[in-house]
């Protein structure tokens, strides 16, 4: 009897927690509530943090990694994972910047065919992952080694910038300008958030996903193509990989071969703060790109403090567990 009680005092206290943390899982309340902690705590290490330079440079250099997560968002939510996003970042972008500086192509013509290129890596990884049945943990484990050759293999290791060949642009349409005085970059970023988010939650596509990802069987049993959405999943996060990989480019006005490094990981955890469980089923692109900003503002503060850029990992990881625990305070919440 008494284990019973403090069972369910035990419950209750879960209960509470996930209550405070905000609500049911996949819900984005819990993002939004770590992202305004995560302000109140870098205003208060640093008061230039609110700036309006700093908020626009945030979001500036956080605008890579929320695309990311955008897409590898789309894969989660269907029980599978996506390894591979920063290596297709870097690679993608090798793609443009050579084309463009050793080949005379156009900015523009350098995008598209870089965002082909993620179609068709994404593409082939959901054929891997649905005909040849191979686990996604492996498959993109694979093609993360494998971009990462590729995009080594460019230029022998080296960056290409526009320094490298005559009269060339990286503008790629100028989408590293501004207009009035805010980055293309965060135009370009919101605007693949919010048709993201539109899909998920208003097409049929968006309730195909969340269904599969909830109980593929069943999907199944109603007549859903599971493995055609499983692909479209992988081309969608390919090519917001590759769009990335394009952005950082004009951003930078060069690309490195690892110019991606760690953002695999950091796309993911963006997506798990953002409540997306890696069982799939339920959350939201704005809870992940929301969740990918949270580890923006760390890396943010962590730069105006002056403190090594090696504390970023222990932060994030410290985020996470407290992610982990609101979430498995979310299970008592019916």
């Amino acid at each position: 009897m008494a284990t019973a009680v403090v069972s369910h005092e035990h419950g209750l206290s879960w209960s509470r927690a996930g209550r405070v943390l905000g609500g049911n899982p996949g819900s984005v309340r819990r993002p939004v509530a770590f992202l305004v902690v995560a302000i109140i705590a870098s205003t208060i290490a640093s008061p230039s943090f609110l700036t309006v330079g700093n908020i626009k440079a945030l979001l500036t250099s956080s605008s890579f990694l929320i695309v990311l997560a955008s897409g590898e968002a789309f894969v989660v939510l269907m029980g599978m994972i996506d390894l591979g996003v920063e290596s297709m970042l870097s690679c993608a972008g090798m793609v443009a910047a050579w084309l463009v500086v050793f080949h005379g192509f156009a900015g523009w013509e350098g995008f598209l065919c870089a965002i082909a290129f993620g179609m068709i890596v994404g593409g082939a990884v959901g054929m891997l992952v649905t005909r040849v049945r191979v686990p996604s943990f492996v498959v993109t484990l694979g093609t993360y080694w494998g971009l990462l050759g590729v995009a080594l293999l460019f230029n022998g290791g080296n960056y290409i910038s526009p320094s490298q060949g005559s009269h060339v642009s990286f503008s790629f349409g100028g989408i590293a300008n501004s207009t009035f005085g805010i980055s293309n970059l965060i135009f370009i970023m919101v605007g693949v958030v919010v048709v993201a988010q539109l899909v998920l939650s208003y097409t049929p596509v968006g309730l195909w996903v969340r269904a599969v990802g909830s109980n593929e069987q069943a999907g199944k049993a109603v007549g859903l193509s599971t493995r055609n959405l499983k692909v479209m999943a992988f081309v969608i996060s390919g090519s917001l990989a590759a769009l990335a990989g394009v952005m950082i480019t004009a951003w930078q006005v060069s690309i490195y071969p690892t110019s991606g490094s760690g953002m695999s990981l950091q796309a993911i955890a963006g997506v798990i703060l953002g409540g997306i469980p890696f069982s799939g089923g339920r959350g939201t692109v704005v809870g992940a790109a929301i969740g990918a900003l949270v580890i923006g503002v760390i890396n943010d503060i962590i730069v105006l403090v002056g403190l090594s850029s090696n504390y970023e990992y222990i932060f994030v990881a410290a985020v996470l567990i407290l992610a982990g625990l609101q979430a498995r305070g979310g299970e008592f919440v019916k």
